[in-house]
């Protein structure tokens, strides 16, 4: 057994305490320095670990410090980074951030230096292309490689992929998702094509989720114009009772009407019923349209009708 004295377990637990904060002094002074001084420092540090020949860990330091502070000279030194580790497509487009960059702060030499480097990069990058026929786009499909969503602007156009093992699927809602591996390992400057197939739909899977989006919007658009079409019928209604009004003239003349009464009353009867049937038309449509979570059929009934009185729209049905 061993006795230690109180002052050597003070001197012991010191000496501790001073080796771990000198272990992590760059966290400590870090957190305290404002973002400038944080991205150089960061930036140091990748500098020393990629000397020492650490590439994934100086690849990470400059990641962080560009993550900070977007400069050139970090994005530079990051695509020379990944080109080391063997991720061309990282680096070229490290690189053209670094062009953009340095074209923005003024930077010519960064950005000659860069625009170069981007050039030496091009013809050995290895790309893969993304086929989607028509008859493969099913409503809502979402193509991805890996775990990136690719757009529909870029389907058929050549991406840029780092070396590996990387998966191409798609998806879409009431539809099997589908998905393949593709080797690139070996591919140096070589063009994959990949072609995404029709999705097979789930049995039961409703899918009329878009279709009925279409029937409101289109519902809600028809129903306007014939709410304003019963409007103006209104207006021509009242405009022709006033026109046909004798008390509303001055005496002794026949006739003070701005026009006929027939002509508005008419103009009255072809708005009404004008309005009607596209109010009817915009509901049908709104009622009508398929949804998913119902699976009762709706019945609609809409009759439109002018009389002299005015006139008048009538609704029946169940939903």
């Amino acid at each position: 057994m061993v006795n230690r004295s109180p002052i050597g377990t003070s001197l012991a637990l010191a000496l501790g305490c001073a080796l771990s904060l000198a272990s992590h002094p760059a966290t400590a002074q870090g957190s305290r320095l404002s973002p400038s001084a944080r991205a150089d420092l960061l930036f140091q540090q990748g500098q020393e670990l990629l000397n020492a020949g650490q590439v994934e860990a100086a690849c990470t330091q400059f990641a962080a410090s560009e993550t900070v502070l977007n400069r050139a000279r970090t994005l530079l030194l990051l695509g020379e980074c990944h080109q080391r580790a063997g991720r061309a497509a990282s680096a070229w487009r490290a690189l053209l951030e670094a062009e953009a960059v340095a074209h923005e702060q003024r930077d010519g030499a960064r950005e000659q230096l860069a625009a170069e480097r981007v050039a030496a990069l091009e013809p050995t990058l290895t790309r893969i292309v993304l086929t989607v026929p028509m008859t493969s786009r099913v409503p809502g499909l979402t193509v991805r490689l890996g775990s990136n969503p690719v757009p529909p602007t870029d389907w058929g156009a050549p991406i840029p992929v780092d070396a590996g093992v990387l998966r191409v699927s798609a998806a879409a809602e009431g539809y099997d998702a589908w998905s393949a591996d593709v080797d690139v390992s070996r591919g140096q400057g070589r063009q994959y094509r990949i072609t995404v197939p029709t999705l097979a739909p789930v049995p039961n899977a409703p899918r009329t989720a878009p279709h009925g989006r279409a029937y409101r919007t289109a519902g809600v658009v028809t129903g306007s114009f014939g709410l304003a079409g019963i409007g103006a019928g209104a207006v021509f209604s009242a405009v022709s009772r006033s026109a046909s009004d004798a008390s509303t003239c001055a005496k002794g003349v026949v006739q003070c009407g701005s026009g006929s009464p027939s002509v508005f009353s008419d103009a009255s009867a072809v708005s009404f019923a004008l309005g009607g049937a596209l109010l009817a038309t915009g509901v049908t449509l709104i009622v009508l349209a398929p949804d998913p979570a119902k699976k009762e059929r709706n019945s609609l009934r809409v009759a439109a009708r002018y009389a002299s009185g005015g006139g008048r729209l009538q609704l029946e049905g169940a939903w």
